[in-house]
Formats: C-alpha cells, sequence, structure tokens
C-alpha cells in the first residue's frame, strides 16, 4: 500500500491493510505491530463501517482502488 492514500487512512490502517493483503490474520497481525488482537478487530470494523464494505477482502481492494486513483493524478500533473 505504502504512503498516502489520500488521507483515506491512518498510517496504521495502512499497515494493517498491507497485512492483511498478505493474509495475516488478526493474531498475526497484533503480534507483528504489538497491538492487542481486540485493537486490531476495531481498526478493521471500523475501516470497513467508514468504507462500506463487508469483507477484509473489501477493504483491500477499496484502499488499491484509492492508490490506483492517487497514482493516475500525479502521473497527470
Amino acid at each position: 500500500m505504502g504512503k498516502g492514500l489520500d488521507a483515506r487512512f491512518s498510517p496504521i490502517e495502512e499497515r494493517i491493510l498491507d497485512m492483511i493483503a498478505l493474509e495475516a490474520s488478526n493474531k498475526e497481525i497484533a503480534l507483528t505491530l504489538n497491538y492487542s488482537q481486540r485493537n486490531i478487530e476495531y481498526h478493521i470494523s471500523k475501516m470497513m463501517k467508514r468504507h462500506n464494505v463487508q469483507t477484509r477482502v473489501g477493504l483491500v481492494v477499496k484502499a488499491y482502488s484509492f492508490k490506483l486513483k492517487e497514482d493516475s493524478r500525479r502521473k497527470v500533473m
């Protein structure tokens, strides 16, 4: 995912999304980022509600679509 998803995701959310894209479980994400599993679940739930998606896969797809739009805007400039 990387930096700057047009302020749609915080830095921690971007890190979580990167790990979801790598098929990491909530427990694996929590251990890697040194957060509680409940905290990771909260972040994922919050992102899913905010972006109106029903699944983790939908969330990653939405994030990548934002990134693609951002990248295409940069090329025009």
